[in-house]
């Protein structure tokens, strides 16, 4: 199953910097520690849910709602550009 989300899991590459320059908890190092909680705050708005549903949700639901996000964000980037 992790192969088949692998592209969910960028490294250091956040805005804010990544972890080899990243200071306190800018860049990766907030993503480092507060990453999974970061990501079910964004799942719940994605949702229209509370962050604490978030936690009850099926694995594969959440990764499935994770997968959309990034494939979401990255056709807006895409589109960004063409304009």
């Amino acid at each position: 199953m992790d192969r088949s989300f692998s592209g969910l899991y960028d490294i250091g590459d956040d805005e804010g910097g990544d972890e080899t320059n990243g200071s306190g908890f800018g860049g990766g190092t907030f993503i480092k520690v507060y990453g999974w909680h970061y990501t079910c705050y964004l799942v719940a708005a994605q949702e229209n849910i509370a962050v604490k549903e978030v936690f009850e949700m099926k694995t594969i639901e959440f990764l499935n709602a994770m997968a959309y996000m990034k494939a979401k964000n990255s056709y807006d980037r895409e589109q960004a550009k063409r304009l």
